[in-house]
């Protein structure tokens, strides 16, 4: 069963409202960067972030607007953290894992989005991350970064799967 006719996560349970961020931060700068429309309807859609650190925005992507969501990051401190923090939010999942090695085990076409928010395209090579990213994006999927440029300047990069 393709997972995007899945049914929303059930919202019954619900984590304590101070643990639930109230938006999605692109940036450094707190309400900075493209509104979240930009990539569309999330509910039922899969989306990965590579790099998650403690889960925040995917937290906030799962909780808030419904999307089924995977973390992935390589330290094991900021997974244990996130999975601690946000466990009861339903269709949200960590991974402990490389962000290259975790993408070439993922089945062609899998995701919806790909978010990279100072994650591992800021400390992995991106020729390999962003293969494989185009490769698990469905057609009409995006991959959107957001990178340093300067120490006060970031660029949101969002790309679009054909």
């Amino acid at each position: 069963m393709d997972l995007r006719h899945q049914p929303p996560p059930d919202r019954g349970r619900r984590p304590p409202s101070r643990l639930i961020p109230d938006r999605f931060e692109w940036t450094r700068a707190p309400g900075i960067g493209p509104p979240l429309s930009v990539l569309g309807d999330l509910t039922g859609r899969r989306v990965l972030e590579l790099g998650c650190g403690s889960g925040h925005n995917l937290a906030h992507l799962a909780y808030q607007h419904g999307a089924l969501a995977v973390g992935v990051d390589h330290d094991p401190a900021k997974i244990d953290r996130a999975r601690e923090t946000y466990r009861e939010i339903p269709g949200l999942s960590f991974v402990q894992s490389d962000a290259t090695a975790f993408l070439g085990s993922q089945p062609s076409g899998s995701y919806d989005l790909v978010l990279s928010i100072f994650g591992a395209f800021s400390f992995t090579d991106p020729l390999p991350l962003t293969a494989h990213s185009a490769r698990v994006l469905r057609p009409g999927g995006r991959l959107a970064l957001t990178l340093r440029t300067t120490d006060r300047t970031d660029q949101v990069v969002i790309l679009l799967r054909r």
